[in-house]
């Protein structure tokens, strides 16, 4: 069932995976990131999501948004879950030039998805996690870097490192998450330390806000 289309901002996120075909087990790899998608309609704040985050591809999705923070939890969450395979991500403002369809991500058309095309385009051709696409130059260009440095980081975190972060998020606390995995709080507290992951959330957090908060009110040029 589709909704009248009207004047409102929209962000457009694309998803896919970096370098599928070269995996030894594409059908697993492809099935897990259906469920790690699927698994973001929950995640994602109801209130957030204008279409369903919907698999268009073996390997790639998109959603409609109405928020930009929900844009870059989205990205990190399904970066976090489908480590160590790597993602890549176009996020796009602007406004929907067809009606809504509440229920899945496709049949929609307008800037705010040509821009988050254009977006993940640049991601892949720069090889890179995030790219964006809709809001002023500067920040583009300021965003485009900051997500640069915070993929540097995440690509040398160990599968340990990796499980470490996603826990901390998910438990709360260092303790928490020494019990979980039945090790000492020092051993979680020096991995989180080694992959600066502190420092990865809080770059995150930045990007997010960052976004959000220039949101353009109308359509960008």
């Amino acid at each position: 069932m589709t909704k009248n289309v009207d004047d409102q901002m929209y962000v457009a996120l694309i998803g896919d995976i970096r370098g599928s075909r070269a995996l030894n087990d594409r059908n697993e790899a492809q099935k897990e990131f259906k469920r790690v998608i699927n698994s973001l309609n929950d995640h994602v704040p109801a209130s957030a999501i204008a279409s369903q985050f919907t698999v268009t591809t073996g390997d790639e999705f998109q959603v409609l948004l109405t928020d930009a923070t929900a844009a870059v939890e989205a990205a990190v969450t399904a970066s976090d879950q489908f480590h160590p395979a790597r993602l890549r991500f176009g996020i796009g403002s602007g406004e929907l030039a067809t009606e809504v369809n509440p229920d899945q991500a496709i049949g929609m058309d307008g800037p705010c998805f040509h821009r988050a095309r254009e977006a993940i385009n640049s991601a892949e051709k720069d090889a890179a996690w995030l790219r964006v696409a809709g809001w002023p130059d500067d920040l583009d260009r300021q965003i485009n870097s900051l997500s640069d440095l915070v993929q540097c980081v995440r690509e040398d975190w160990t599968e340990r490192q990796a499980e470490f972060a996603v826990a901390l998020e998910e438990e709360g606390s260092q303790k928490r998450v020494a019990e979980r995995f039945d090790v000492s709080k020092s051993t979680v507290s020096e991995s989180l330390s080694a992959g600066h992951v502190q420092e990865v959330r809080a770059a995150e957090t930045t990007l997010a806000e960052l976004l959000q908060q220039n949101l353009p009110e109308g359509d960008c040029p």
